[in-house]
């Protein structure tokens, strides 16, 4: 169950037949066919038109009634108002949401001395630019994580109104994926006009859950080493809390 599961994330698109999964997971077909014929009553797996299956809403709702468990505020909040404190900079929780093409959502935020009205968006610009993948280093290093398909899905969509000079084309934007994963961060220069970016994944094991990413004007964010590491401890630490585990604030 678990390889035919695994290969609906390798595959291109939502639907697919029993050849395909079974090229991609090895099994023989008409395993895979017994398999997704018995994920049906349980609506794990929908069959439609042409013989092809998707995940259905009964994959959804384990998926949100995992996510339904996992820390609120209440443990982001007290990690992003220390991050912020020490970097003097914004610090953001993000989310990822899969409605639609694959999007981040703002969950939590510590603004420091700054607002988000600071950052000169207007509420549409701010909504396109905060929720799409293509801008800002939060969207790269959750988009790192993420199956070539869905990565094919982010880049597909334009780089919305709003972004400034710094956000990547599609070449760069791809290119650097594979360095973010090494690296464990990504930064951003302008890609919001006038302001810096660093950003860390948080982890659930192998899943992405979303980034921790802090916000400074561009002439401010002159430590780099320092947000970076900063940040990433933040995410790692955030990152546990997810996974079950439990860290003490560091100073």
């Amino acid at each position: 169950m678990k390889m035919v599961e695994r290969a609906f994330t390798l595959l291109d698109g939502p639907a697919h037949g029993p050849s395909e999964i079974a090229e991609v997971t090895g099994l023989n077909v008409t395993v895979v066919y017994r398999i997704l014929q018995s994920g049906i009553p349980s609506r794990y797996f929908v069959q439609g038109p042409g013989g092809k299956y998707r995940l259905g809403p009964g994959a959804a709702a384990i998926g949100m009634q995992a996510m339904a468990y996992t820390p609120g505020n209440e443990a982001s909040h007290p990690i992003l108002e220390h991050l912020s404190k020490t970097l003097d900079a914004m610090a953001l929780l993000w989310v990822f949401s899969p409605y639609g093409a694959p999007r981040r959502v703002l969950a939590d935020y510590a603004p420091g001395r700054y607002d988000l009205e600071a950052l000169g968006l207007g509420v549409s610009e701010l909504v396109a630019v905060g929720g799409s993948l293509r801008v800002g280093p939060s969207g790269r290093v959750m988009a790192a994580h993420l199956s070539a398909p869905l990565v094919d899905t982010v880049l597909a969509e334009p780089i919305p109104a709003g972004a400034g000079p710094g956000a990547l084309a599609e070449g760069k934007f791809r290119a650097s994926l594979e360095e973010i994963r090494a690296a464990g961060y990504a930064l951003g220069y302008e890609e919001v006009a006038g302001w810096g970016a660093v950003a860390a994944p948080v982890l659930w094991g192998e899943a992405v859950y979303g980034a921790i990413s802090v916000l400074k004007p561009s002439s401010l964010l002159t430590d780099t080493p320092r947000a970076v590491a900063r940040t990433v401890a933040a995410a790692d630490r955030f990152s546990l809390l997810v996974s079950g585990g439990g860290l003490p604030l560091a100073g």
